[in-house]
């Protein structure tokens, strides 16, 4: 229940919390938990002075134990190592936000009245359906969670107090400017590489070869051609969209969810901008012309850099995200394709080219009717599963068959045969009317059931239950090689293609590592040379993979590598490194001192946290610890 509520108010030491648990297992292991054993007391911790209670421990346990459970899919089965993982990091957060409040108290940091109201106010778990404050809703959300106004308020005034602390703490994070100018042309260094393709399609099939290699490659190979393990499956679902199809749901109670939830339907436009930044409006003006007239991107960047101007793209931004008002006006006030500039500004003079426009969404109720229909009777059904699961397993108990559920549980159920991998025999998919996870568990679930076995309701994933009878069970048969003959010709002939493209390939690498350009490797091969355009560590192009792109940024000038494609081999020869120019581009080195910032900000609030703990000398009873998480039921 509290971490619910501390969901509501997005503050730093809710982040510093999640920080931390990552830190709390290297400071704090199996150890400390079951060595600092207090006695005399049932708390679970003592944090100078301060107990957590048994209470406060469990409604944090709980919910960490569900969210793995349904990460898991196997609700209530979490095994005993990961349960006392979830209890260190429960008491791990814990001890730390008590830390955090003992140092609030002790520097007398006060949280005025009309900071909490408005704190609260803001607070969309408390508004209407008009969007405002409704004392009426933040009365029903307190009384649906068992809590007191004055125990809620306490809680929010010590968020914001917290808050106030570590953004003091934090608010001297900045990054020097080494270390600016080290991470700025890491990120945007710019390569370029020369590349040779061995691609298997189109390649001349080899003659067919006698029958008994072709035997032999049938043999060595027997899984290519043994058709799998089949079942006979039959399937009862039940789950929150099996049960919400059943409901009656009103257009009042659909406007009125939509009209408080349609904010999560809005988006603001968006564009992507190629962006140039010159010290002078002349130089700004020289280069739009050039631009307007027709020049590329690549010529626009070459000439930039040439003018002393920076050249940088900026990806689907809102208004909001451009640096400069100006040039965000300017921006969105343009059509797609169009250059835009000189704009000047007291630091500088842009031009601007608009390259993708992303319209913004406010769509009407009658659009999205259904998904809205779909979205409250999900969370009618919510309320309703507990009560039909266990009507669900009262009539498995009481010998019902799967095709013998009630209807009107809302269940919905599924017959036919499938493999392992979840196809029917014809190769496709079987349509099992349940979300991914609980898809898998349940295909999971028909090999491990044999014929006769008694039917067991089990919980999946995304609050599904299902379950499960086979009545047939089809071993696997290898094909006769006669019946497949056919099909392992083929396959010879591809695994005879591929394995010559290979071996070329690697004569050409070998070549390169003697001294040899990479053309000058493939000349007299009839094989084209190809350069890519200058590649950026994380925007993939000219046909390379991202994991090529990130190969291609560990090679040493003239260095060359080989690598599988997929599609055929390639051999990859470093061939130019663009060093960025920090002077000349001022946006990127504003988003790398930003993001700097930022991390360091988080860096300088998880190390005062972790500080404040250690400095708390807590408390653990091991043995208390224990003892709640081995509860039956627990």
């Amino acid at each position: 229940m509290l971490s619910a509520f501390r969901k509501l108010v997005n503050t730093w030491p809710a982040r510093v919390l999640l920080l931390l648990l990552v830190a709390s297992f290297a400071s704090w292991g199996v150890a400390d938990v079951v060595r600092n054993i207090g006695q005399g007391s049932s708390a679970v911790a003592t944090v100078q002075g301060h107990d957590i209670t048994p209470q406060q421990f469990m409604a944090e346990y709980k919910t960490g134990l569900q969210r793995y459970a349904e990460q898991l899919g196997e609700a209530g089965q979490v095994p005993e190592t990961l349960r006392l993982q979830v209890a260190r990091q429960t008491l791990d957060r814990l001890i730390t936000q008590q830390a955090l409040s003992t140092q609030v108290a002790r520097l007398g940091l006060a949280v005025p009245d009309s900071q909490l109201r408005d704190q609260v106010f803001a607070m969309k778990e408390f508004q209407g359906v008009d969007g405002k404050y409704s004392r009426q809703a933040m009365a029903q959300v307190l009384a649906a969670n068992s809590m007191s106004e004055a125990h809620f308020l306490d809680l929010v005034r010590g968020d914001i107090a917290q808050n106030q602390l570590l953004q003091t703490v934090a608010a001297s994070a900045a990054p020097s400017k080494l270390l600016t100018g080290l991470v700025y042309r890491y990120l945007y260094e710019r390569r370029a590489a020369d590349v040779l393709s061995f691609p298997f399609a189109g390649q001349p099939l080899p003659a067919p070869p006698p029958e008994s290699v072709l035997r032999r490659f049938y043999d060595n190979h027997p899984h290519d051609y043994t058709e799998p393990e089949y079942r006979h499956v039959k399937v009862a679902i039940l789950s929150p969209d099996s049960i919400g199809r059943s409901l009656t749901v009103s257009d009042a109670d659909l406007h009125a969810w939509f009209d408080a939830h349609k904010a999560q339907y809005v988006a603001p436009e968006k564009r992507s901008l190629e962006v140039i930044t010159a010290a002078s409006a002349d130089a700004a003006a020289k280069l739009a012309s050039q631009w307007k007239a027709g020049a590329s991107w690549d010529a626009i960047q070459a000439a930039a850099k040439a003018a002393g101007a920076s050249a940088t793209p900026l990806e689907n931004a809102t208004i909001q995200e451009v640096p400069s008002p100006e040039l965000a006006r300017a921006a969105f006030a343009a059509a797609e394709g169009a250059v835009v500039g000189p704009i000047t500004e007291p630091l500088g003079s842009y031009v601007l080219r608009v390259t993708a426009v992303t319209p913004a969404k406010n769509p009407s109720f009658d659009s999205l009717r259904d998904e809205v229909r779909s979205k409250v009777a999900g969370e009618r059904a919510l309320d309703l599963i507990d009560a039909r699961a266990q009507k669900l397993q009262d009539a498995f108990a009481g010998g019902a068959k799967i095709d013998e559920v009630p209807g009107e549980l809302g269940a919905t159920g599924a017959e036919g045969t499938l493999d392992a991998q979840g196809n029917t025999q014809d190769g496709n998919p079987a349509p099992i009317p349940a979300p991914a996870g609980a898809r898998q568990q349940i295909i999971d679930a028909a090999f491990k059931t044999n014929p006769g076995d008694a039917i067991q309701p089990t919980e999946g994933p995304d609050h599904v239950w299902y379950a499960v009878a086979v009545d047939k069970v089809v071993k696997p048969q290898r094909k006769a090689f006669a019946e497949v003959r056919g099909q392992v010709l083929s396959d010879w002939q591809r695994d005879q293609v591929r394995h010559k493209q290979e071996t070329e390939a690697a004569r050409i690498l070998n070549l390169t590592k003697s001294g040899q350009t990479l053309a000058q490797a493939a000349w007299g091969s009839g094989l084209q040379v190809t350069r890519t355009p200058l590649l950026s560590r994380d925007k993939p192009q000219a046909g390379l993979s991202a994991q090529l792109v990130q190969t291609l940024f560990t090679l040493k000038p003239n260095e060359a590598t080989m690598a599988d494609s997929g599609s055929g081999f390639m051999v990859m020869q470093l061939s130019a490194v663009v060093p960025p120019d920090p002077g000349a581009d001022r946006m990127g080195m504003t988003q790398t001192t930003q993001g700097l910032a930022q991390a360091l900000h988080d860096d300088y609030l998880q190390i005062y946290a972790s500080a404040l703990r250690d400095e708390a000398h807590p408390v653990v009873r091991g043995q208390v610890v224990q003892s709640l998480i081995t509860q039956p039921g627990e």
